[in-house]
Parts: C-alpha cells; structure tokens; sequence
C-alpha cells in the first residue's frame, strides 16, 4: 500500500491552483449502494477528494494532497490500464437495482470515457488495476490525520496560537532557520521544541495570529 498522504477535512476541489488554472479531474468513481453514495477523485493538482452522500445530504467530505512521487505512481496507474481497456471491460454484468459503480476516466485517453457497471460484476484487469488504486485513495482519505495538510502549508511567525493534540494550547515564540519551532504552553509556560517533519504529530491546527 503506498504510504499515506496529507489531509484537510473541509474543502473545494474546485479551488484554483498555485498555476493558476483549475485542476482537471484524472479519474473519478461513485459507489452507489441505496441511499449511499460515495465519490472518489483525483485531480491533477494530486488532490484526492472523497465525499460520501446519505440521500440529499453530505455526510463526509475530506482531501488528501499526495507528494509528488505517489501521485505520479498513481498517474502512471490510471494512464497505463486505461490505454489497456477494451470494449468490455466488465466479464460479467451482474444485475442490482440498487447499487452501481461508475468509473469516469480522463487520464490516457483522448476523451473521457465512463464504465457503468455493478459491484458484483467482475472485471478484466485492467479495470481491476483502476479499482484497486481507487480503494487504496479512497483509505488513505479515510484514515489520514486530519491535522497533517494543515501543517504541511502552514508558515509558522512568531505570535502564532496553536492547538495541540492533546487539547493544550500554545504559542509559537521561535521559528528557526531549519524550521525548528519553539512552542511556549499556555498556563504553564514551559517551552517545547518540534522537529519539522514532526509538526502534525504535535500541533492539531493553527487558532490564530498576533498581529
């Protein structure tokens, strides 16, 4: 399983880019069980979006953003089986009246193409490859720490309240050359050193900044 990404629990995946253009979706897919549906899509600024819709109303929304080298391995997932689909890329077209997957390709084709088919149905590997990717996505949205894409972006000044996993609260006092932060705790003033790469571990989200 490729390891997990970073993730922001509230979102637009219609948000524009540090290009300046709007991400263009690579691959999309929505599971329908009843009521239930659930959306996976991932866009070409490596945002993997997941949302899930009980009838009318939204009850999970949440992205992670993937480094650049798993977004890549991804791409190269999605662009290779989708080059490698026939015409019938489901062996066996199972009949539900109330569940359906549609899968939407954008990635290694000249134009978009959509796969309707039920979850019972089997599948050529091609589109098993596409599958098993998105179920791996899709986990990665779920389990990821709701903290980790906000410290990712985050620039740190001195003055910056934060809280922490544990509920405390702090604020930043220093901020050094190689990223280091010097935490200094509310009430107790004791100060905390935190690594770079272990700010997500530490700090849940940014309160506010002193002017």
């Amino acid at each position: 399983m490729i390891a997990r990404a970073i993730v922001v629990s509230v979102f637009s995946v219609c948000a524009v880019s540090a290009s300046g253009q709007a991400p263009t979706p690579v691959v999309e897919r929505t599971v329908t069980r009843g009521e239930v549906a659930t959306r996976v899509s991932l866009f070409s600024n490596k945002v993997v979006a997941v949302t899930t819709r009980y009838g009318e109303e939204q009850v999970f929304a949440r992205r992670i953003t993937l480094p650049d080298d798993q977004y890549m391995v991804y791409l190269t997932t999605f662009e290779k089986s989708a080059q490698e689909l026939d015409e019938r890329p489901v062996t066996s077209q199972v009949s539900t009246s109330n569940a359906e997957v549609v899968v939407t390709l954008h990635a290694g084709l000249d134009r978009p193409r959509s796969i309707t088919f039920s979850p019972m149905s089997a599948v050529k590997l091609p589109l098993a490859k596409i599958m098993g990717a998105l179920d791996d996505l899709e986990l990665h949205v779920v389990e990821a720490s709701p903290s980790t894409e906000a410290m990712r972006v985050w620039e740190p000044q001195k003055g910056d309240r934060v809280e922490l996993l544990n509920g405390s609260f702090a604020t930043v006092v220093e901020v050094w050359e190689d990223g280091l932060l010097i935490l200094e705790h509310d009430q107790t003033y004791v100060r905390e050193s935190v690594l770079p790469g272990m700010r997500d571990q530490f700090i849940l989200r940014v309160v506010e900044r002193e002017p």
